[in-house]
């Protein structure tokens, strides 16, 4: 009788916690496999000399409600640093006019009133109009250190946001386009990418459990005498 029921199970292809292990580690091969992809790519594009790596100082870039202080008498800078700007409504632009394989950009503000949100706009090659869907909110990395990373794109146009409010007196030092950074950075998993990496293997193992469970009871048949 004993040896009767046990022709009725069959044995699982994987038990959930060697699915839970195999979707760690599947996961942490392709994080791994897109760092390697990314370095050789952009490794490719250096080499090419097509990734530029520069400091842009703010007479070298062109704004738009986003005016030097020297550039009105009425206006009193908050000292006599030369690089004080006000945005005199609340949608300033300032553009960087060139083209290449960005992975970084670096705005260097600094804020005397709250700025809102801080954005760049990307435009990529035949585009002429920057939209909503090609747009990066800004990470704050250090004081009055905005970092917006793009992922590793060909671009033929930048456009930065520097606040979202108007009337913001702000210490403008330029942009920094593809700014030094570690080998091992783009290896590092941001918070929401930890996120990313911490749960979707579980449900991918959970989901991939169930779906061999239903077919395990689809396939079991009746022994016969």
């Amino acid at each position: 009788m004993a040896r009767r029921e046990n022709l009725w199970k069959t044995r699982p292809l994987f038990k959930p916690r060697q699915l839970l292990v195999l979707a760690y580690l599947f996961a942490l091969v392709l994080w791994l496999a897109q760092g390697f992809v990314g370095s050789a790519v952009m490794l490719n594009y250096k080499l090419r000399g097509e990734m530029p790596q520069q400091t842009v100082a703010p007479a070298d870039l062109t704004t738009e409600s986003f005016a030097p202080y020297s550039s009105n008498e009425w206006w009193t800078p908050p000292d006599d640093d030369p690089n004080w700007y006000l945005s005199t409504d609340n949608d300033p632009h300032i553009y960087w006019q060139g083209q290449g394989y960005i992975e970084t950009v670096r705005l260097y503000a600094g804020h005397r009133l709250p700025p809102g949100g801080v954005a760049l706009y990307y435009l990529l090659p035949g585009q002429t109009d920057y939209t909503e869907t090609q747009k990066v909110y800004a990470t704050v990395t250090a004081t009055g250190e905005y970092t917006f990373a793009l992922g590793g794109k060909w671009v033929t146009g930048l456009r930065i946001d520097p606040d979202s409010v108007g009337g913001v007196p702000t210490l403008f030092g330029g942009i920094e386009l593809n700014p030094p950074a570690p080998w091992y950075d783009r290896f590092l998993p941001s918070g929401g990418q930890w996120l990313v990496l911490l749960f979707v293997p579980a449900l991918a193992a959970a989901a991939a459990a169930l779906v061999l469970s239903l077919f395990d009871k689809d396939g079991q048949t009746p022994a016969k005498d």
